[in-house]
């Protein structure tokens, strides 16, 4: 039809659509969330320290072999004026986020191998346990694994697809022209851009106009 947009424009007028996802960092028993950060930041890695599916009470009693095959990087694909919704409490939810991280566009992200997670309700999870236990016995020899860690429940107790999340299987190196802008509070930015020369950053806290006007250096 002559007068369908292109896909670009379309997506563009989609107030709901990101071309970015982001990964937030949290403090852990050594570090801020700021010097997680600085961290991933100096090792131009982000490092998949962790399992999050349906399989991961099975994945407990397994080899660490096994579980390392399964542990992820995590993105979301919230929109930029939104991530600060991201870092507030929310119950049910046990991860505690705060405001700082890196932000990539998602064609980047899909080349390195990033895909948005599944979220299966009730019994349609039932092929893919299938799939798993005979996966676990070939001890993933066809890579299952990499489709398995996507996978999360979906239902009333727990339901989190709402953090529209994407994810890498394993480590993801980047180089620091690989990132679209950083993510920390405003009194933290005059540091990352010392530290960091080249790297953009913004304050999630911030609202749409005030995140161009810096990232087009206004």
């Amino acid at each position: 039809m002559s007068n369908q947009r292109p896909r670009e424009e379309f997506l563009s007028r989609k107030k709901d659509y990101s071309h970015l996802l982001v990964h937030l960092t949290r403090a852990d028993e050594f570090y801020s969330a700021k010097g997680v950060l600085e961290c991933i930041l100096n090792e131009q890695t982000l490092r998949a320290y962790n399992y999050y599916c349906i399989f991961q009470e099975e994945l407990k009693t397994l080899d660490t072999d096994v579980q390392s095959k399964f542990k992820v990087v995590c993105f979301t694909e919230t929109p930029l004026d939104q991530i600060e919704v991201l870092v507030e409490g929310v119950q049910g939810r046990s991860v505690v986020l705060e405001p700082y991280g890196l932000v990539f566009k998602k064609d980047y992200i899909r080349q390195q191998g990033g895909n948005p997670v599944f979220y299966i309700t009730g019994s349609l999870s039932s092929p893919l346990w299938q799939l798993y236990n005979n996966a676990v016995e070939d001890n993933f020899g066809q890579a299952e694994n990499k489709v398995l860690a996507l996978v999360n429940k979906c239902d009333v107790a727990v339901d989190f697809h709402w953090e529209r999340e994407w994810r890498i299987v394993g480590d993801f190196k980047f180089g620091l022209d690989d990132i679209y802008c950083g993510l920390c509070p405003k009194e933290d930015i005059p540091y990352f851009k010392t530290h960091y020369d080249g790297v953009r950053f913004i304050d999630p806290n911030w609202g749409m106009s005030q995140i161009l006007d810096e990232l087009v250096g206004k």
